[in-house]
């Protein structure tokens, strides 16, 4: 029982602030000799509890750690709340409809809700994608500290997955300070080709960001439709914000829905 108990306070070093750790500061933080720590850190690096970076040689929380969180994520309160939120935006436009958390500087699907198109953007919950690639990954980015964005730039790159992929850090803060700025953001072929999304913030009652929602599907049909499909989705995000609690100081968006239906049914798909 001694070491299951360290084995669950090993990860529970893992916090807001420490998303990345040396075997030094985690030897410190649990006050444990080094060749004591590496045999908690092998068994828990090989179950997928925790991974190891190749070049900083650091530790984060492993893909076992965003399955279990997709798991407990149909029973978070936020989810229930914004499930059925997401259950209309996706019928309003025929598109899949994706919700993202950041975990251990990677945006993780805690819920989807798919397009019944034949052609149709997918992904499993649970998965997760780097920050710097993708609408729904960016805006969780946009909302961190100058702190967190220079460590997770430390930590983790920005490698290339398409032409279209931001790889320049001052290319990438301009970025995500249009995405406050706007409310939304468009990505356009960053981590798959001819994959397009649009993504508007979720907040908590507190005013911190809760999570990323997007609408994802082929670019051909997105790009037809964009700027009505950007309303949408700002609309039900602020929908879902609302719902936790939030109170905008700039107004209401949810307003904008009464203008936007009629576009917003333009864009189904006629069978």
């Amino acid at each position: 029982m001694l070491s299951l108990k360290r084995g669950l306070d090993l990860l529970n070093c893992f916090d807001d602030e420490n998303v990345s750790m040396s075997t030094q500061q985690l030897s410190a933080r649990l006050d444990i000799p080094l060749s004591t720590l590496y045999r908690y850190l092998d068994i828990l690096t090989e179950q997928q509890f925790l991974r190891k970076h190749p070049e900083t040689k650091q530790y984060h929380l492993g893909a076992a750690i965003h399955r279990l969180v997709s798991l407990a994520g149909n029973e978070l309160p936020f989810v229930l709340v914004a499930e059925p939120f997401m259950q209309q935006l996706s019928k309003d436009t025929n598109e899949t409809v994706i919700l993202t958390v950041l975990i251990n500087y990677r945006s993780v699907c805690v819920k989807k809700v798919e397009s019944n198109r034949r052609v149709r953007l997918t992904i499993d919950e649970g998965s997760s994608q780097p920050l710097h690639a993708g609408a729904s990954s960016r805006m969780l980015l946009a909302y961190q500290t100058d702190r967190f964005f220079e460590q997770w730039l430390t930590d983790c790159g920005m490698p290339r997955f398409t032409k279209n992929t931001i790889c320049e850090p001052e290319t990438m803060k301009k970025a995500i300070q249009s995405a406050r700025h706007q409310g939304y953001i468009v990505s356009d072929s960053e981590m798959d080709e001819g994959a397009m999304a649009i993504a508007a913030p979720v907040f908590h009652a507190s005013g911190k960001l809760c999570s990323a929602l997007s609408l994802a599907g082929p670019r051909e049909r997105l790009t037809d439709n964009q700027s009505s499909l950007i309303s949408a989705t700002r609309v039900y995000a602020a929908k879902i914000s609302r719902a936790l609690g939030f109170s905008p100081a700039d107004g209401d968006p949810c307003e904008q829905i009464k203008s936007n239906k009629k576009v917003i049914s333009d864009t189904k798909e006629t069978e």
